[in-house]
């Protein structure tokens, strides 16, 4: 079976398990977190600052805004925070200087160190625009914040090659490539060296497969398929771990189409087809499994379909 990583240039086959949105940020924490040194210094622009710890951004004050990683680091002697936020595109929802401002005072609200935050674009497109500041002007009341904005393809990726940095050479695809290759060798060539980089033998199929995953938010995974054979892929816990969850995901997905579909069945047997449909919207809003069979119970009892109509908006509201 193949296995689809592709989300915007080919859409997978019926009966391949797709794997989740988010498995860009996903990927790219897990990087982090086996080989933070690499990353902090080639963000910092220092070559001897030296990781403490990655820190935990499962606690609330951390997660209500979903940094990416925060990481308790030495530089020059100090102890500091270095934030790295990972965007495979533009910030649209909130523009990324509020975002960054946002982390910097939660980050120092919560550690009690300095911040030293970035933000590394993934896509060509991504941060074109990114100010690299957060200005608020007003009298008495001026506040400015400075953080890195960091695009890859503006990177020398052959640099990063050259010096065999494990944390990095899984983005160096999304790295600007030597003048006389092609996208394709490029990519090649970044696979070739990644296999040279000293590890045990067990943790090679997870560093590829991240290094596929990654560079998808580029290239074609037919491409990255013909370079990476996929059993080597499928050996990987990256790998497996999406499909799962691809799997996972199809089985809920499912089951919540037929609880939907058996609640307006219900609806149509006891009160007549009639309004019933226009229930179907509000019903596929309702994410929650548990809820969907409260509601199946619900319209077992219901006297009328507006009682039951009802009952859905207050589970809007």
């Amino acid at each position: 079976m193949q296995f689809n990583i592709e989300a915007n240039v080919e859409q997978p086959e019926p009966d391949e398990p797709s794997f989740p949105s988010g498995r860009y940020d996903t990927v790219a924490k897990s990087v982090i977190q086996r080989d933070p040194d690499d990353l902090i210094r080639f963000s910092l622009g220092i070559p001897d600052a030296e990781v403490i710890r990655i820190l935990e951004t499962e606690q609330p004050v951390v997660n209500w805004y979903l940094a990416d990683s925060f990481i308790h680091a030495k530089v020059r002697g100090k102890e500091v925070i270095v934030h790295l936020e990972l965007q495979t595109h533009d910030s649209t929802e909130i523009p990324m200087p509020r975002r960054v401002a946002g982390y910097v005072g939660l980050g120092i609200r919560t550690f009690g160190m300095p911040i030293y935050s970035h933000v590394i674009y993934f896509h060509p497109n991504a941060g074109l625009n990114d100010p690299g500041e957060y200005v608020q002007d007003g009298q008495a009341y001026e506040i400015t914040i400075k953080y890195k904005a960091i695009r890859f393809c503006e990177i020398e990726g052959q640099d990063i090659l050259d010096e065999r940095l494990k944390g990095l050479i899984p983005f160096a695809p999304l790295m600007k490539p030597p003048a006389e290759m092609d996208s394709k060798e490029w990519l090649r060539h970044c696979v070739e060296v990644a296999e040279t980089v000293p590890m045990d033998a067990a943790d090679k199929p997870n560093y590829l497969a991240s290094m596929a995953i990654l560079c998808n938010v580029i290239f074609n995974f037919n491409d990255i398929r013909e370079i990476i054979p996929e059993e080597i892929l499928m050996q990987s816990e990256v790998v497996q771990y999406f499909k799962e969850q691809g799997i996972q995901q199809g089985i809920q997905q499912g089951a919540r189409e037929s609880i939907i579909e058996g609640i307006l069945e219900l609806l149509e047997f006891k009160f007549s087809a009639r309004g019933v449909q226009d229930l179907k919207p509000m019903l596929e809003n309702v994410e929650n499994l548990q809820r969907l069979k409260e509601l199946r119970r619900e319209a077992l009892g219901a006297d009328s379909l507006e009682i039951f109509r009802q009952v859905l908006l207050e589970n809007k509201n």
